[in-house]
């Protein structure tokens, strides 16, 4: 199986570990925590919730034949959920709900349906924790740089933004890193043109830059599909953060050579060259959808700089 990064698929692995490794005697919310390795403290039930909440509209989100048959067994299970009381309820009530409707397996298929229509890269632990601790580094650089007060506030913010998307990544996937950088991406592009002279050719402002466009590039596809160089989503490869790193050198050169963001954008847009990259499961290279009919554009949302 392929690794996937949607909600279906971590809801189905966490229900997959209760059921096969809990304890049926034990309140189900502390089962559940252990299961997501989350500290035993009955306010990050919560996150729970919140997977269950995204995994059920993923699925409604589906577009299939004969959906319903897949769909209505999940809709019932989060209506299970949430009028039982899940610290007041063993794990044995659940448990047995589960098991008796075969759920594991549908939640499976519906994970598999959803990455058809929404391929997503998978990040393992080591590369977010690396990437964190990058986006730590390029926080304190800003904090102690003489950006200006403004930019600073910013870049401030969204870098926190960014910092939050990596720290839910079992909640909201690499959906939620890439809408997070996208964000930062898309506003800089809209007000650049206001900026310091200074700014721009701050160093700190640079690499944040560089940084930013990097992580977009390599692990999301809407950029990829704009320029025709996503990978055949069953051509799985694994994302290493040494060839994030490597290309991320290279776009700082771009960026600094380059008079704005967008400009940048596209002359880096081929730093990571995905027919280098191998199949997860043998040595193939990977293939290349075709070109997005679309002219290739950064779509941008009006927002002022706070």
């Amino acid at each position: 199986m392929m690794q996937q990064s949607n909600a279906l698929r971590k809801l189905e692995k966490i229900l997959t570990e209760a059921v096969s490794n809990g304890d049926r005697n034990q309140p189900s919310g502390l089962v559940l925590l252990k299961a997501m390795q989350l500290s035993e403290q009955p306010h990050n039930i919560v996150e729970f919730f919140e997977l269950l909440n995204k995994a059920k509209e993923e699925a409604k989100s589906v577009k299939k034949p004969n959906i319903d048959r897949y769909l209505q067994p999940i809709v019932e299970l989060h209506h299970f959920f949430v009028v039982n009381h899940l610290w007041g309820s063993q794990w044995e009530v659940f448990c047995s709900y589960i098991e008796a409707r075969n759920l594991l397996n549908t939640l499976d298929a519906l994970a598999d349906f959803f990455y058809d229509q929404n391929p997503a890269i998978f990040l393992e632990q080591d590369f977010l924790d690396k990437l964190q601790g990058e986006f730590k580094n390029i926080l304190d650089e800003v904090v102690k740089s003489d950006l200006s007060r403004e930019l600073k506030r910013f870049l401030t913010a969204r870098i926190e933004d960014i910092l939050k998307a990596i720290r839910r990544y079992y909640i909201d996937g690499t959906e939620g890193l890439e809408k997070a950088t996208k964000s930062l991406v898309s506003d800089l592009v809209t007000t650049e043109h206001g900026l310091k002279e200074s700014d721009k050719k701050n160093p700190t402002f640079r690499k944040i830059q560089a940084l930013v466009l990097s992580v977009i590039m390599y692990v999301a596809p809407g950029p990829y599909d704009i320029i025709g160089a996503v990978p055949d989503i069953h051509d799985f490869w694994i994302p290493k953060y040494e060839e994030l790193a490597a290309g991320q050198k290279k776009v700082e050169e771009i960026v600094c050579s380059t008079p704005t963001i967008q400009e940048a954008f596209k002359e880096a847009s081929k730093t990571f060259d995905r027919q280098q990259q191998k199949r997860i499961t043998g040595g193939e290279e990977l293939k290349a959808l075709p070109a997005s009919p679309k002219d290739p554009e950064v779509i941008i949302e009006e927002e002022n700089i706070p």
